[in-house]
């Protein structure tokens, strides 16, 4: 599977291309409005630097005037600050480019997408550098059509800018250890600190890293430089964090208690990985068990730094996939910093599994029968719950005016916006619209809802009803929406 440099260098550079062209019609994205309330914090978050012209992004200081949630996001806390610094300078740089009238989500979505065409190519190099050309476009295609990667790119959240700061700290630690220079080390943990800076969850990671390089050089003068170009990584892009550490602290421990898990669940096992029930199907239905097989498989590879790296990797994994799973809440975008690690894991346990294979034909074909599952899906995801997100809600609208002239209903009333106390209040001919999450509690709001005197009149499934539980259920569409009558109006035209 090897060739000479000069022999790739043409083929090599435009199926990079190809697959940049694909990373972007899979992300682009200029959808003016929030798709979920937690796009709502970088706009307030932002807006409030700009106002104060000042790097303060703290939470608590926000403009939050026009919030939804109902001022759920105004805490105490500097979570994703580096991320709402670049978010700042990115508004700034469009308003001098003449680009003012431009929607701020449509910047932040914009960024987004850069930070994930630029995690991307260095993917691609860090591959390259392991194993050649053919490892770093099977890197490059693994990021570029997984679905959790595309998920994010459409979002005004920070998961896109760590991906790439996961990418560039891999890339500046695998040259310093080629070339023996301490330089990129120090780079590297600047790099750690505008992580940390972003999510606090990556201190385990910067533990990792800065022992690493005291392992590599053995000198504890390196450390302290180490240490130092990590806060200086932290201070220039998240200064208040440094001004206002037990601000920060207290926003730490405002996560930790609200993703805790719950104390009084029945089982043992619900009690110490309550979200571990969401994740395995999540990790199947959005990567395949093939795919994960050959990520994992990538510690057996013969090459000693190429082992290293995906052991160091696969451990790292491990800890993040507990350390998510012990939450009450499962967030699967808590895994997104993980996926420029399991692109080049997945390209070295790829050749390491088909080395033998002589037929570069036949290579090919399995490597595009791999990727064909994530591709479908993302596609889907990206037409359903985005581009076409519009068409799918008119599909919904017309199948509620039909419903409505069907029983003679007058308003539709969405559960969520009612406590349990209140599906009484309910007026006899409105309909109540639940939707059919895949959570534990569905089955008990069905059966409070039918003890009340409803009786389902109608049903309709949404795209992609197959995929377990997740949060593009939550953000955009459920599996499917149920509606629910009275049964004294209902009448004999009641539906099973």
């Amino acid at each position: 599977m090897t060739e000479s440099a000069h022999r790739l260098a043409l083929p090599v550079w435009c199926s990079l291309l190809c697959l940049v062209l694909v990373a972007f019609w899979l992300r682009w994205d200029v959808y003016p409005q929030t798709y979920f309330a937690d796009e709502l914090i970088p706009r307030a978050v932002v807006k409030h630097m700009q106002a104060s012209h000042s790097l303060d992004t703290n939470w608590e200081n926000a403009d939050w005037r026009g919030d939804y949630a109902g001022g759920f996001y105004r805490l105490k806390q500097y979570n994703f600050s580096s991320y709402h610094t670049l978010l700042l300078v990115f508004r700034e740089s469009a308003n001098m480019l003449g680009l003012r009238d431009v929607p701020d989500l449509v910047v932040y979505r914009a960024v987004s997408l850069l930070c994930q065409l630029a995690c991307l190519l260095l993917v691609f190099a860090t591959a390259f550098r392991f194993a050649g050309a053919t490892a770093g476009l099977l890197a490059a295609a693994f990021f570029a059509v997984m679905p959790q990667a595309v998920v994010d790119a459409h979002y005004a959240r920070p998961e896109s800018f760590v991906m790439l700061l996961v990418a560039l700290a891999v890339w500046l630690a695998w040259r310093g250890y080629e070339g023996r220079r301490w330089q990129y080390g120090l780079a590297e943990a600047a790099i750690w600190g505008v992580a940390f800076a972003c999510k606090f969850s990556f201190f385990p990671m910067v533990i990792l890293a800065g022992a690493a390089q005291v392992f590599r050089f053995r000198r504890m003068g390196l450390l302290l430089l180490w240490c130092a170009s990590f806060i200086l990584g932290v201070g220039i892009t998240a200064p208040y964090i440094l001004l206002d550490a037990p601000g920060f602290a207290h926003g730490i421990g405002l996560l930790l208690n609200q993703y805790a898990p719950h104390p009084d669940s029945a089982h043992w096992f619900d009690r110490l990985l309550p979200s571990a029930h969401d994740l395995f199907p999540y990790l199947n239905a959005f990567f395949s068990i093939p795919v994960l097989f050959l990520v994992a498989i990538s510690v057996f590879n013969r090459n000693k730094k190429s082992r290293c790296f995906s052991i160091a990797s696969l451990l790292v994994s491990f800890f993040y996939l507990l350390l998510f799973a012990r939450q009450g809440v499962f967030f699967e975008r808590n895994l997104s910093h993980l996926l420029p690690l399991w692109a080049v894991m997945f390209a070295l346990g790829f050749l390491e599994v088909f080395n033998l294979v002589r037929f570069r034909w036949y290579f090919w074909l399995l490597a595009m029968l791999f990727f064909l599952w994530p591709l479908y899906l993302s596609s889907q995801i990206n037409g359903y719950f985005f581009r076409d997100m519009e068409a799918v809600k008119r599909n919904i609208y017309d199948y509620e005016d039909g419903i409505k002239k069907e029983f003679s209903a007058g308003k539709i009333i969405p559960f969520k916006m009612l406590g349990g106390t209140q599906i009484n209040a309910i007026a006899a001919q409105d309909i109540l619209r639940i939707p059919q999450h895949k959570l534990a509690g569905m089955e008990q709001v069905k059966t409070s809802v039918e003890q009340a005197g409803f009786r389902r009149v109608g049903r309709i499934g949404l795209p992609l009803s197959f995929l377990p539980y997740n949060q593009l259920q939550i953000n955009h569409f459920p599996p499917e929406y149920t509606y629910y009558l009275r049964e004294t109006t209902v009448g004999k035209g009641a539906k099973p």
